[in-house]
């Protein structure tokens, strides 16, 4: 608790250990793991040295490049990590960003629960063509039993995503999302994107979404892409293109593919026919929002000026009155368009997030502090912070 207030991080993150693949591999899968290069000697980070060897997954390795500000093996980050997190992060840093020290942070701050997200660990995150589906829900199942045992440290404080992979048959994805939540506890199921030729709203996906319902789990968005190109592609790899294109594929990248997102769960009708399924929009900031709901409110609504592009059945409810009925979206502490969105959607769809422990994260002293002075209700701060999060994930999270 901060000065009053109950604080409920809805997307903090974690990254796997250096090598999560030689501990949580099960049995059977075991000799055909992950392998990963060994760590450079005095790097700090979890995961953040993650090389791949030659192996199943990755048959040539990997080359791993760096996430701040796009810089990699062929030319200099204009920010060092090491120069800036130690002071950023301070024991948390020193301490590898342990469970431990997660903990020790939230205590100082003020942090009630924070929600537990992993950007898809490096095994799970491309399509892998020709690759055994086998081995790779194998690797979501150590990764999710990774979490979950990260989460156990303190399982009233941290709380466990599950993640599915992005290459998926739609029956692993049952399964494993069945397991994630039913045995280990996930709050939220983060969206991979859609298999290779498929698409969100094809009706051998009603399986994954009813789960979804019946489970009384959300499901999160978190700048996925809904198909091929991604909107951030064609200022990649980072690694060759200039400093300013990095940081315009950094400024677009989620919150475009979380817009494209919600329009799609929207339009093809996904809200439509779960009208229970609770969904989040997380890391791409709220002030798009309340723009993309009046875009696709006038494109369709029958007798709006854009509505002659809407060559389909009229839906139900506005594509505001869907999200307003069963979305969220997280907003940055220090977000400058913030009121606007209070002042045009309301109190309630609206969560809190740190994205804690990431380079470009929030200050962890000024998380609370800095959104504590936007010009919003007193009442809309208490429900950010606390009340709307625990709508959205339900029941567990209180535990």
């Amino acid at each position: 608790m901060y000065k009053g207030y109950k604080v409920l991080d809805a997307d903090a993150h974690i990254a796997e250990p250096h090598d999560l693949w030689s501990e949580f591999m099960e049995e059977e899968y075991y000799s055909r793991r992950p392998l990963v290069a060994p760590r450079i000697e005095g790097q700090k980070g979890r995961g953040k040295g993650g090389s791949f060897l030659p192996c199943e997954l990755f048959p040539d390795g990997t080359v791993k490049k760096s996430t701040v500000q796009g810089g990699g093996g062929q030319r200099k980050s204009t920010v060092e990590i090491d120069d800036f997190m130690p002071e950023k992060y301070g024991q948390a840093w020193d301490a590898d960003f342990t469970p431990e020290s997660r903990v020790a942070d939230m205590n100082t701050h003020g942090w009630d629960k924070q929600v537990c997200i992993d950007n898809f660990p490096g095994p799970m995150r491309s399509f892998r063509e020709g690759k055994d589906q086998g081995l790779i829900w194998a690797c979501a199942r150590a990764y999710n039993n990774w979490a979950r045992s990260f989460c156990d440290t303190d399982p009233s404080k941290l709380k466990m995503v599950g993640v599915l992979p992005n290459q998926h048959d739609v029956k692993g994805l049952i399964i494993e999302a069945r397991r994630a939540v039913e045995e280990l506890g996930a709050v939220t199921l983060i969206m991979p994107s859609p298999a290779v030729g498929k698409k969100w709203h094809d009706i051998e996906y009603d399986g994954f979404w009813k789960l979804c319902e019946d489970l009384d789990v959300p499901v999160s968005f978190h700048g996925v892409s809904t198909g091929f190109p991604h909107t951030g592609s064609r200022y990649q790899p980072r690694h060759l293109v200039s400093g300013a294109e990095v940081a315009l594929e950094h400024a677009l990248g989620f919150p475009f593919e979380n817009m494209i997102s919600l329009g799609h769960v929207i339009y093809l009708g996904i809200l439509e026919k779960f009208p229970k399924l609770r969904t989040s929009f997380l890391e791409g900031n709220a002030g798009w929002l309340p723009f993309w709901l009046g875009r696709l409110d006038d494109h369709a609504a029958q007798d709006a000026r854009q509505a002659m592009w809407f060559d389909a059945d009229a839906l139900s409810l506005s594509p505001s009155e869907y999200f307003l009925r069963q979305g969220y979206v997280a907003c940055d502490p220090d977000e400058f368009a913030l009121k606007s969105v209070v002042d045009l959607l309301g109190e309630d769809n609206i969560v809190w997030n740190t994205d804690y422990p990431h380079p470009d994260g929030s200050d962890p002293d000024k998380a609370v502090p800095l959104f504590l002075e936007q010009p919003i209700p007193e009442s809309a701060k208490k429900k950010i912070l606390w009340d709307n999060a625990v709508n959205l994930y339900g029941k567990r999270i209180l535990s």
